[in-house]
């Protein structure tokens, strides 16, 4: 069977810091096994059981912990489900699923439903802004209102600052073998005060067989029918989504943006001092 991760040990310690993560949380959360025609896929589910329910897809192999922490207040509140990612370094089975099809909405319409839910508030963000999307797209019925944060496929980065900020200093990394040149890519897009999420990310970049396809940027066409809310949280400071970039975009793109609210002074990869600000902008959405 084929695998993402370039050997054991690397597998072995990216669930460990995915089990450390969860614990740290001091949450009581249960952790429930999906089938889909797509594989075996994790849900840890949080909060209050009679609350408003809150799905919650994480960023490009970030895990449902690291998700969950970020908004970790409002379990007193709401029942929240946050979905580890088909195919990616998560709980889940590692499946590719194809980005340019339908099948990312037929998987998370399959979860849904083997949960029991049959609508929702759904928050995605980075890379699961684009599950988000598919599910605009091909099961709108599922979406009660939709929470993008910091999101894939609505805009693209500046290409020179990708290449000086990214594409080079992983390339030197790359070739090399030298740590400076990998703290300096990982530094342009994730706080340099979180020792997890940089000891995380080097064990991704080094240990993972990243799929490197890009999803391709959402068409209004293909989101005319959608009418449900849409709010959208943004980072000043965000190399591959610009902030002003997605402000001015989503506005001719979806038919009930409610809010862009933008975190000042944030890379893609909040850090810890705004997850209070976090938590408190989705919680006034949720209650609108």
């Amino acid at each position: 069977m084929s695998t993402i991760y370039k050997n054991k040990n690397v597998k072995e310690e990216l669930m460990l810091l995915y089990e450390q993560k969860l614990k740290s949380l001091n949450i009581v959360f249960k952790e429930i096994d999906i089938d889909s025609s797509f594989g075996r896929t994790r849900v840890i589910k949080a909060g209050n059981e009679k609350g408003k329910q809150i799905v919650l897809f994480h960023g490009y192999n970030a895990g449902s912990p690291l998700t969950l922490e970020a908004v970790k207040e409002l379990t007193f509140e709401y029942c929240l489900f946050a979905i580890d990612t088909i195919g990616q370094a998560t709980k889940s089975e590692n499946t590719t699923i194809d980005i340019h099809d339908d099948s990312f909405a037929i998987w998370a319409d399959q979860v849904l439903e083997k949960l029991s839910i049959t609508k929702a508030n759904i928050v995605g963000i980075s890379y699961g802004a684009f599950i988000v999307q598919k599910l605009m797209i091909h099961k709108p019925a599922k979406i009660a209102k939709s929470i993008l944060v910091v999101p894939s496929g609505i805009v693209s980065g500046n290409i020179w600052d990708a290449i000086t900020k990214l594409s080079i200093p992983l390339l030197r990394f790359k070739t090399t073998k030298k740590e400076e040149h990998l703290i300096k890519f990982i530094d342009a897009f994730q706080p340099n005060d979180d020792d997890f999420i940089s000891k995380m990310l080097k064990l991704i970049i080094t240990g993972v067989k990243l799929d490197t396809k890009i999803p391709k940027l959402l068409k209004r066409k293909q989101v005319e029918h959608f009418n449900k809310p849409v709010y959208i949280i943004t980072a000043s400071n965000d190399v591959y989504f610009p902030s002003k970039k997605i402000k001015k975009r989503s506005e001719n793109l979806f038919n009930d943006l409610r809010e862009v609210y933008e975190l000042k002074g944030s890379k893609h990869m909040p850090s810890k001092k705004y997850y209070t600000d976090i938590q408190r902008i989705v919680k006034k959405w949720i209650e609108e």
